[in-house]
């Protein structure tokens, strides 16, 4: 697992956090950090301690250009060579995709998702995977420019340890808010982009499944959360089976997380809300956090 060689400075993101990176580069060097990575024991050298954060910053790309394809394909907006859809513009042209086309957007995604969590267990066979998971990728998102800023929040957010003591506190739950399972979630899904990151290591110490709706008030001015038909379905289904989490990284002022729960509830009866980090001078407390970060 990859937190066995993660060393850093939780509290200022590294300058390796800033990066721009062609997709089909970056899930090529995904693998071959998880190639090299496994012929290290842990807790590793410095070397290993780079190789370990590196791909740390890099696994969120898997997903993050893949959750913009499969929304620009959903609602049938035309996918950007370098950006990311932009919910407070006008849409432009209506693309008619194929039900094929959004087949496969759907299944790149959940591929997607899978292969990022293998990358951060360091899974054997990941490189393998890897090269023929780029094979699959229609070619504007080979050559997408996936652009990684530096965002202490996130990173804060992202040491394991604090993501332990939330997943540690999920378990536990309380009374009433623990499904029959001990507070394993029927599934977590995590406010994108910004709980991609330690989303990826909550998911792997629950065991739980995972997904991810696009919501981010403050970086990409999202008004809501960006739920399409397939979103609220696989929600609905996993609120049949259990309790169902609703996490991002950071509860600072606490709108992003509330107005998420607002929009899952209905969706799921067993909703509950978590953060990593919760400030607090925060307006909303979510049922579990990791830290209670005093400003």
């Amino acid at each position: 697992m990859i937190d066995s060689f993660l060393y850093a400075d939780w509290d200022e993101p590294p300058e390796g956090m800033d990066f721009e990176l062609p997709y089909g580069l970056a899930l090529s060097r995904v693998g071959r950090l998880v190639e090299a990575l496994r012929l290290c024991e842990a807790p590793g050298d410095a070397k290993a301690w780079a190789m370990a954060q590196e791909l740390y910053l890099l696994a969120p790309a898997i997903i993050n250009v893949l959750l913009n394809y499969r929304i620009c394909v959903e609602f049938g907006l035309i996918v950007h060579p370098t950006e990311y859809i932009d919910f407070t513009r006008k849409p432009g042209c209506v693309v008619r995709y194929l039900p094929e086309t959004k087949a496969q957007a759907l299944e790149l995604f959940q591929d997607g998702i899978t292969l990022a969590r293998g990358a951060l267990r360091l899974a054997p066979g990941i490189p393998e995977a890897m090269d023929a998971f780029i094979a699959r990728l229609p070619p504007a998102l080979k050559d997408f420019l996936y652009t990684s800023k530096r965002d202490k929040y996130t990173w804060r957010a992202s040491e394991p340890a604090r993501v332990a003591a939330l997943a540690s506190a999920v378990r536990k739950g309380s009374a009433g808010q623990a499904d029959a399972a001990g507070g394993r979630p029927a599934l977590a899904v995590g406010a994108a982009h910004g709980a991609i990151m330690p989303g990826l290591l909550l998911a792997e110490y629950l065991d739980c499944p995972l997904w991810f709706v696009r919501f981010s008030m403050f970086k990409r001015k999202d008004a809501e959360p960006v739920l399409s038909s397939v979103d609220e379905r696989v929600i609905a289904e996993a609120g049949q089976r259990g309790m169902v989490l609703a996490f991002d990284e950071d509860c600072a002022s606490g709108l992003t997380l509330r107005t998420l729960v607002d929009r899952l509830s209905p969706l799921a009866p067993s909703l509950r809300s978590a953060s990593i980090i919760r400030h607090a001078t925060s307006s909303f407390s979510p049922d579990f956090s990791g830290k209670t970060w005093w400003d």
